[in-house]
């Protein structure tokens, strides 16, 4: 059995929802787990971001885990009777197409009273919940998969349970973007600065060894650095990237927690390490076959992002899979057509691109600023090639707006994002303004 955890509240059930449906349609019925394991593996090229791993000996494994069929375990605050329901509806449909269980744990922010809330468990402590693998799984179950609910996938997740994690604790990739990140904490009386390097890993996606995480009790250490921190943005992700051993962690390729900002990251932002956190090879080639996409613009909030390697709106896919969501179907979709606000950030940023390219721009964009009550005016149709562009365009003006930032800010950081756009677009890009 394939074992995987999502943490979801009762407002972000019905994305999780899509998640299980995506797993369920990619899981290829006429292959056997036995058939992933007898591949090789996965070989990383010299000076390589990535590892290289061998696939595990199917021969070798527990009944249990030679066994087809997913358990799907959501852990939770509070899911009410209703969408209990809906779940258990949900999993017969699916349990059709192939072997799957959900299972509810409802968990309690008591046990996690002493760990800072901030950043991303800015109002509960959910995030925290998964550190607690022996709360929820039985101890017999050797591998698990963490995946967060704004996800979608499109692969064979068997083909992650095949791996052999050795000792490693676990396997992740890493964080795309800058690496500014920091805790602070107290020791000995002392204040401590922990800064992160280019080797901080996206906790959105966890392949974990449970025999190797409670050996090396990462639960019990997170829940000691907790305590003393008295800075921390990311959550148990910090905490973890604090607590797990470069040496305990097994690197895989972005395509399984592909960002979906990294479809347009790569081109709007410059070819530094930090940014890519791999070679450009190693990028195109998860660029061009994504297996899990990690939603930064929320398809349910933004109804067009970014296009994949073929010119695709890579929301549209998301919606694709929430049409077949079995019991919450209706629900999404009844939601789809109030969905209007990114319209916004892409009319900002189309005006922004617009301003740019012209002499009088710093002082258009000065009034652009200091005028958000006219940004009704604003409606206008973005191509699809260029509005994810747009859209983080539209984002210097809000930001700006907000921290009181000038015109010049915004025009110099427009520039270098239009200019890295023109150069590193993998696209035939004929810009019409």
């Amino acid at each position: 059995m394939f074992h995987i955890l999502f943490s979801a509240d009762e407002n972000y059930i019905k994305y999780t929802a899509v998640l299980i449906t995506s797993i369920i349609h990619n899981t290829n019925t006429k292959l056997n787990f036995k058939d992933f394991c007898q591949k090789e593996g996965f070989q990383a090229p010299n000076n390589s971001s990535f590892s290289t791993y061998k696939n595990r000996d199917f021969n070798t494994l527990s009944k249990e885990e030679q066994q087809e069929g997913y358990v799907f375990h959501i852990l939770s605050n509070a899911i009410s009777k209703a969408t209990q329901n809906k779940l258990k509806q949900l999993q017969n449909t699916l349990n059709s197409i192939y072997p799957c269980e959900i299972l509810i744990h409802i968990m309690t922010d008591d046990a996690f009273a002493s760990f800072p809330i901030s950043g991303s468990a800015h109002s509960n402590y959910l995030t925290y919940y998964r550190l607690r693998l022996d709360s929820f799984l039985k101890s017999s179950v050797a591998k698990c998969l963490y995946l967060d609910s704004d996800m979608l996938c499109l692969c064979d997740l068997r083909e992650l349970f095949a791996i052999d994690l050795k000792d490693n604790i676990l396997a992740a990739i890493n964080d795309p973007g800058t690496k500014k990140r920091k805790i602070k904490y107290k020791e000995n009386g002392k204040n401590v600065i922990f800064n992160f390097d280019d080797n901080y890993f996206n906790a959105g996606f966890l392949l974990i060894n449970t025999n190797s995480y409670r050996k090396h009790k990462i639960q019990e250490q997170c829940e000691t650095l907790a305590k003393k921190c008295y800075y921390i943005k990311a959550a148990d992700q910090d905490l973890l990237n604090a607590t797990i051993p470069q040496d305990k962690l097994l690197k895989l390729p972005i395509a399984y927690n592909f960002s979906s900002i990294s479809f347009c990251i790569s081109i709007c932002k410059d070819e530094k390490k930090h940014r890519l956190n791999c070679t450009r090879a190693e990028f195109m080639e998860s660029y061009r076959n994504p297996k899990i996409i990690h939603y930064g613009e929320k398809p349910w909030k933004f109804l067009q992002s970014y296009v994949d390697s073929k010119g695709e709106n890579i929301n549209t896919f998301w919606w694709h899979y929430a049409k077949k969501t079995p019991s919450f179907s209706q629900e999404l979709l009844e939601s789809k057509n109030t969905i209007k606000e990114y319209l916004h950030f892409a009319s900002l940023g189309f005006k922004v691109l617009e301003l740019s390219s012209k002499l009088t721009g710093y002082f258009a964009l000065k009034a652009l600023i200091k005028t958000p009550q006219n940004d009704k005016n604003l409606n206008v149709e973005v191509p699809q090639e260029l509005f994810g562009l747009c859209c983080i365009l539209g984002e210097t003006i809000l930001y700006a707006r907000k921290h009181k930032k000038g015109a010049l800010s915004v025009l110099l950081k427009a520039l270098k994002i239009k200019r890295n756009f023109e150069s590193f677009n993998t696209q035939k890009f004929n810009q019409k303004i």
